[in-house]
């Protein structure tokens, strides 16, 4: 098997669970526009995309540690990031656990994950997932995993994409004394049509390729890698 094609794995000592409280999320959100402010040259359009509710699923490409929380305090309404659970092991769990992630155990299909989501969309939420599954090395999309097709068609959400540049540039920049330009676009929502019909693995994977070029037409040529 290719090495591009290998399902990442998660590592962690015990199976940790969604802490739907979130009692800091607005904290930590608070915190979040402010580093957006001093820390980059932050700039977000098609916000006219956001869906004002109802339960939708943010799908973003995946190329820095810092690309999820450039969107969870941006999009107007509360966010609910799908992350690894490796998180919840390291410093960051005070973090992840607080704002209310959904912890994701990697290398197998996690059914509490894809319940946890699928309760989170039903009560109204954006579920914020990376398709990839990992970072890409070369800040272009790598090929996608199915589990944002399945989530989707599972719960009949819309899919909501939101590109992401410049955020390799944050921390370089900021040794420099300066400030990256980073450029959200977010897309017009869409859905998964599968004409009736229960999705198997191939449907699966054309759906996933239907939406990964949604997000891929948001991106910059040289960014749309195995979708361009």
């Amino acid at each position: 098997m290719d090495a591009a094609q290998v399902k990442p794995r998660s590592h962690f000592s015990r199976r940790w669970t969604w802490n739907r409280r979130a009692p800091l999320r607005g904290f930590y959100n608070a915190w979040l526009r402010l580093f957006q402010r001093v820390l980059m040259d932050y700039h977000i359009a098609g916000l006219e995309h956001v869906p004002p509710r109802g339960g939708a699923i943010v799908a973003i490409n995946h190329i820095n540690f810092w690309d999820p929380l450039v969107v969870m305090a941006s999009l107007g309404r509360d966010v609910i990031p799908m992350t690894k659970v490796e998180a919840w092991e390291s410093p960051l769990r005070i973090f992840v656990e607080y704002y209310g992630a959904i912890p994701v155990h990697r290398g197998a299909v996690d059914t509490a994950a894809i319940r946890a989501a699928s309760e989170a969309l039903a009560e109204g939420y954006l579920v914020l997932i990376s398709p990839e599954g990992t970072r890409s090395p070369t800040g272009a999309l790598q090929r996608a995993q199915e589990g944002m097709a399945y989530l989707a068609t599972r719960t009949g959400a819309p899919i909501l994409p939101v590109a992401i540049q410049g955020t390799p540039e944050i921390v370089p920049a900021l040794k420099r004394l300066r400030r990256a330009r980073v450029q959200v676009t977010v897309g017009e929502p869409f859905t998964l049509d599968t004409n009736g019909q229960k999705p198997d693995r191939a449907m699966l994977e054309q759906l996933t390729d239907y939406a990964m070029r949604r997000l891929a037409a948001l991106l910059p040529p040289h960014m749309r890698g195995v979708y361009a």
